[in-house]
């Protein structure tokens, strides 16, 4: 269940090994094209329920057994004669090591100046996305979605360095709460809130005006960002992305299955 990054790449590899895949989808604004999918993949509607038909009566059912249900979908579709389900609905953030910061009953619109996790659906109260405000000595790295994964993370990891070297001081805790509270007004909550789509250049590029203003004033070497090179190819790589979502509203398929 889920038609984003996750779901396509695991029933990519399933292709070769499974008789036929089914990924639900919800028209979301992130679904990728069902044009990726292997060949034995079908996109379908979301589920409207699970009827399950009786229970095994030793236990776990045995690995040639698929699970004793019918699964009726929104588009009034059934299907059956399933072996696993799998939940590729997105990430929930969960830091177990810092239960302390979570209130997890606590709607994410009123997350206070302190919690850092409230329903799963983001970090709050983080400068840059890496600065944790209220103790900044608590970093994370690797927050932002829909980028360029490990070059984006590695520019977060070169400006930790710079302020935890002392070569770069952080602002002020009132600068860094009313930057982020600019952010919250402009982006709201949620997973949307961590996006860098369309603006991760410009993310980096914030980052390290910030960071080279302090260098420079020390004489040190500035930090360079993405080449000009990188730029262009990802151009390049976008357009290729806007071609591919273009035919991302393909009609689902229909089944003919009797369960």
């Amino acid at each position: 269940m889920g038609a984003s990054v996750s779901s396509t790449d695991i029933a990519r590899e399933l292709g070769p090994v499974a008789n036929q895949i089914y990924q639900v989808h919800r028209n979301g604004a992130f679904d990728l094209p069902s044009s990726l999918l292997p060949s034995n993949a079908n996109r379908v509607s979301e589920i409207e329920s699970f009827n399950l038909s009786h229970s095994h009566p030793d236990g776990p059912l045995p690995e040639a057994e698929s699970i004793p249900t019918t699964i009726i979908l929104k588009s009034g579709q059934k299907l059956c004669d399933i072996h696993h389900i799998m939940l590729c609905t997105g990430y929930h953030v969960f830091l177990p090591f810092l239960r302390y910061l979570h209130s997890d009953n606590t709607p994410v619109h009123l997350a206070d100046d302190k919690v850092l996790v409230t329903d799963g659906t983001q970090r709050h109260n983080l400068h840059k996305d890496i600065f944790y405000i209220p103790d900044p000595t608590l970093i994370f790295v690797g927050v932002p979605y829909f980028t360029a994964t490990f070059t984006l993370f590695e520019f977060q990891a070169m400006v930790v360095a710079k302020v935890l070297s002392s070569k770069v001081k952080l602002p002020k805790e009132s600068f860094m709460r009313a930057e982020y509270r600019k952010r919250v007004e402009e982006k709201g909550f949620g997973k949307r809130f961590h996006s860098l789509k369309d603006r991760e250049v410009d993310y980096v590029d914030e980052l390290l005006t910030w960071v080279n203003a302090d260098l420079e004033k020390q004489g040190l070497e500035k930090l360079k960002g993405h080449t000009e090179v990188w730029k262009e190819l990802k151009v390049e790589q976008v357009k290729r992305i806007k071609v591919m979502f273009a035919g991302k509203s393909e009609p689902e398929r229909q089944l003919t299955l009797v369960c």
